[in-house]
């Protein structure tokens, strides 16, 4: 022992030496003496650490003073020291005034570790040098060191439990600096200084805690989960411990709540159980002013949302006393310009309606104005949210109150797809006996053209969701109202793609008739709905929602058509009978036309009709693009009708013929196509009445062979089969004695084609087919050395000429 202290003794008085090196060397000899088990401090000893060593804790050197506060921690751990004031005077003089002297990280955190140290093992001698203290940790927890700051913060937090009774006199001053700290862009710091916050603010005055749950507000949107979840525990710490911390509810009652809607699950269930507990401590803290309400209420509802435990009496006491304040916010912050802000309130609007319960519509037309707002844009992830929220609402506001601020609104404003979202949420689980009663109103509005006829796409979804729960929850009262609900599904079914066949409202309605079945349905309903577009069919244009149901019901519910033919005709001829009409618009026309021709649902005169009557009038010749365009769809229209007579007669072959044959001259390529087409159907027919004379044959060769010179060879080979059919067997009698001129000049204007490459191979077939009629007269026309592709005259001589006497031999028959 003498040994060492006569070491000791030397080492003491070289640390005043000018050498940094002999200081730290000695320094470091005794740091060994004193980690030495079988060294005893005596007081002579620590009178002389006092004295050489707490002045190296200041030392110019960094080695010295990193030694020397080594030397200190081990002194103080082992509970040697009887006066700490020296000590912190150091290094609040190193640390704390308002220019800091140390530079060095590795020191600075030795010297808050050495703090630690004093702080857990000398609580009784703190007091003194609380101020001095705060003074250094307020710098140290703003220090760039990230393991500085973490230091300072964990020993705030153990000077606020270790100085219990006073520390309220100096907590303010470690807030601001706590603050900072939470927005560290280190996570460990972050959640660190979080947890010391907690300390600080149970040992406060509390007078902060409004200012600090704004300030940790944004921690709820941190990236890291230890960090949120330290967020969450700490509010809950202070709404179950903190003195006078009803006074404080309004501020971190909010907190808790969105810690709930946490996006990691086990954030989300600690919060839940959380805040569970705050609840049955209320209770338990109230129960005299609760005890009517726990009495009497249930602790379970029916109608409530499934799978969703229902927070406590507390817990929904605790909102409802709130509710006033939350809302507003919640309001404002839906509409944030920050996405991560506006999803969060969104989520929070469920669990506080979840909570609130029917409180919640003290502020209801306000809160459904924000609500409809968010979700006017679908794609916001906020409005998936809002939309939940609304659902939740349904199980506690019953239809009478919402739907007398939506309805409203919706006919006051343009409606758009935000109304219908939440109207459709409000409803998915309304109560069937509170809606009854407001089935009819809520019919009669959406059948309004202003809500029905929207053309926006996801409006009519969320149109026929509304439509759909309603029927679910009182069906019984829409039979009434069918044809309403038939007017609506179809009105916005008319711009989509969508069969009626398998959709939910569709077979609802089915369900209404008697017998059920779709037949039954449209028979039932089909005539009043066309009756009312006939009614406004004058003022149509292209875009008309009219027009869209017209067209609607041409694809999907012909039936109508079928059942209602007069009332169909007479809105084709009030929409077709003005040509100086949107030539868009005719065309739509002419396609529904089309549409329901193909359905096979009109008999022959019902076509004769539409064609002489209706489409006739459009083939009349007018000068212009447009008016040859709507031709040429007109033209297609009638070859489409003329295909699917069963029988013509004579009267329609009259009045036909002359038609087709002048737009077989029409300057559009595709007119001259269909026309071509039209009036083989008609020869077909006309052949079949043994109605062919030589003036339709020959009038239909002038037009016919005119065509064989087009471009492009589709009408051409159109021109050649309209040839093929005309000249086809029989032909009227005497027609090849008096018109032997006329098939001569035939059979000549034919051959020039057999040079033609694009179509030569048909018009040799056209020749052998023809060649019945006056084999001489075609071969005395064919010179197959004029050819340039000689082998096709050649193989048509070798036809005639193996086949003259045969064919002779039958026209004479014939003849």
């Amino acid at each position: 022992m003498s040994d060492h202290t006569v070491m000791c003794d030397k080492s003491f008085k070289l640390l005043q030496s000018e050498n940094r090196k002999v200081r730290k060397q000695n320094l470091d000899q005794l740091s060994t003496v004193v980690g030495d088990e079988k060294f005893e401090v005596s007081p002579d000893f620590m009178l002389a650490v006092k004295t050489f060593v707490y002045p190296c804790l200041n030392d110019g050197s960094e080695a010295c003073r990193e030694t020397a506060v080594q030397l200190v921690r081990t002194l103080v751990c082992a509970g040697c020291v009887e006066d700490i004031a020296p000590i912190v005077f150091v290094i609040h003089k190193r640390m704390g005034n308002v220019s800091m002297l140390e530079s060095s990280e590795e020191v600075k955190l030795l010297y808050v570790q050495l703090l630690r140290d004093i702080i857990k093992n000398y609580e009784q001698l703190i007091f003194p040098c609380l101020d001095d203290i705060i003074s250094i940790l307020t710098k140290s927890i703003l220090d760039s060191c990230p393991a500085v700051k973490k230091d300072s913060c964990l020993c705030a937090a153990e000077l606020a439990s270790a100085t219990k009774a006073n520390f309220h006199m100096v907590a303010d001053l470690l807030i601001e600096p706590l603050l900072k700290a939470i927005n560290y862009h280190q996570s460990a710091v972050r959640y660190t200084a979080i947890q010391s916050l907690n300390y600080v603010i149970m040992y406060s005055n509390g007078k902060q805690v409004p200012e600090v749950c704004t300030s940790i507000s944004s921690r709820l949107f941190d990236q890291n989960v230890a960090v949120r979840l330290a967020l969450c525990r700490v509010v809950s710490n202070w709404m179950l411990n903190l003195r006078d911390r009803y006074s404080y509810f309004p501020k971190l009652i909010p907190l808790i709540l969105t810690a709930q809607v946490d996006d990691h699950l086990p954030n989300r269930e600690e919060a839940e159980r959380l805040w569970d507990e705050i609840g049955n401590q209320y209770i338990n803290e109230n129960e005299v002013q609760l005890k009517e309400k726990l009495d009497f209420l249930p602790d379970n509802l029916d109608h409530y949302p499934p799978n969703v435990k229902r927070p406590n009496l507390g817990c929904r006491t605790l909102v409802t006393r709130e509710v006033l304040k939350l809302l507003p916010v919640i309001i404002r912050e839906l509409d944030d310009w920050k996405e991560d802000i506006s999803i969060k309130s969104g989520q929070l609007l469920c669990v506080v309606a979840l909570n609130a319960e029917n409180s919640i519509i003290q502020h209801l037309n306000q809160l459904l104005t924000a609500m409809t707002k968010c979700c006017r844009q679908p794609n916001h992830v906020a409005a998936n949210h809002v939309r939940r929220g609304a659902e939740i609402m349904s199980y506690f506001i019953s239809p009478s109150i919402y739907l007398k601020f939506l309805i409203p609104t919706m006919s006051d404003t343009e409606p758009h797809v935000g109304h219908m979202i939440i109207l459709s949420g409000l409803l998915k689980n309304v109560n069937s006996i509170e809606l009854s009663t407001h089935v009819k109103s809520i019919i009669t509005f959406l059948e309004k053209p202003e809500i029905c006829e929207v053309y926006d796409p996801l409006f009519k979804k969320y149109l026929l969701q509304v439509i759909e729960y309603v029927l679910v929850a009182c069906e019984s009262e829409c039979q009434e109202l069918s044809y309403e609900l038939f007017k609506i599904y179809i009105t916005v079914q008319s711009t989509t793609l969508d069969s009626f066949d398998n959709n939910f409202i569709f077979k609802k309605l089915i369900n209404m008739c008697e017998p059920k079945t779709k037949e039954q349905l449209f028979k039932t309903h089909g005539e009043k709905l066309l009756n009312e577009l006939n009614d406004s069919c004058d003022s149509w244009v292209v875009h008309s929602p009219g027009r869209d149901v017209l067209d609607k019901i041409a694809v999907d519910a012909e039936q109508v058509v079928l059942s209602c033919y007069e009332v169909y005709r007479q809105i084709l001829t009030k929409t077709l009978y003005n040509l100086d009409k949107d030539p868009k618009f005719l065309m739509k026309m002419l396609i529904n036309i089309n549409t329901c021709v193909d359905k096979d649902i009109f008999n022959d005169k019902q076509l004769w009709q539409i064609l002489s009557g209706i489409v006739f009038p459009i083939l009349t010749w007018r000068p212009g693009k447009t008016a040859e365009s709507l031709r040429a769809a007109s033209c297609l229209c009638a070859q489409i009708i003329s295909k699917k007579f069963t029988c013509f007669d004579e009267t329609m072959l009259n009045l036909s013929f002359p038609i087709f044959l002048a737009l077989a001259d029409d300057n559009h390529c595709k007119t001259r196509a269909y026309a071509l087409d039209t009036l083989h159907s008609l020869v077909c027919a006309a052949k079949n009445l043994d109605k062919v004379n030589a003036d339709i044959i020959n009038n239909i060769t002038r037009v016919a062979l005119a065509r064989l010179n087009d471009n492009p060879g589709n009408t051409r080979f159109k021109a050649i089969n309209l040839i093929k059919a005309t000249y086809s067997q029989p032909l009227p009698n005497d027609y090849l004695v008096h018109y032997e001129a006329h098939v001569g000049q035939l059979y000549k204007t034919v051959v020039i084609f057999l040079d033609d490459q694009d179509i030569q191979q048909s018009i040799l077939d056209l020749l052998k087919e023809l060649s019945w009629m006056k084999p001489d007269i075609l071969i005395k026309h064919i010179n197959v050395n004029v050819f340039s592709h000689k082998h096709f005259a050649q193989n048509l001589m070798d036809y005639l000429s193996d086949n003259l006497s045969q064919i002779t031999l039958h026209n004479n028959i014939t003849e």
